[in-house]
């Protein structure tokens, strides 16, 4: 049997159509317990390579929003990854891959997932000294009759 076209499913359906406006869709809520989450370390029998990208999503900014079941996914992936360069199997990077997506490692993953990490405000520490140089320069200017 072909599949429902939006229009014609019931109203009970929990399928989005593409009507459907996420900003309006209601969505259970729970308490995050990231609070006191150790970060697991990478192991140091996994290759540079798996080390290296396991070490990397501590420091991306979309780490400040798993769970222990993320990080318990990332071992996982970890691990996939260091099998498939050690065994060079393509079903094992399949399985890497499909990991890190659910993670969301990349900025492609993260517009999938429509994640959007907010950039840092650029500073220029001489910024302030370089205002108050042309605002002297200004003050003096006026003082000219």
């Amino acid at each position: 049997m072909p599949p429902k076209r939006p229009d014609k499913r019931s109203t009970g359906s929990k399928q989005m159509s593409g009507n459907d406006d996420p900003r309006f869709i209601a969505v259970e809520r729970g308490r995050s317990r990231r609070e006191g989450i150790p970060i697991p370390t990478a192991d140091p029998r996994w290759s540079p390579e798996a080390r290296s990208w396991f070490n990397s999503l501590a420091l991306s900014g979309q780490a400040e929003f798993y769970e222990a079941s993320d990080w318990a996914t990332a071992v996982a992936a970890a691990r996939a990854y260091d099998i498939a360069i050690r065994s060079h199997n393509a079903s094992w990077f399949t399985n890497f891959v499909k990991l890190s997506e659910r993670l969301g490692a990349t900025i492609t993953d993260r517009k999938r997932s429509r994640i959007e990490l907010a950039e840092p405000e650029p500073s220029d520490a001489d910024e302030e000294a370089a205002d108050s140089v042309v605002e002297g320069w200004q003050a003096r200017l006026r003082v000219v009759k």
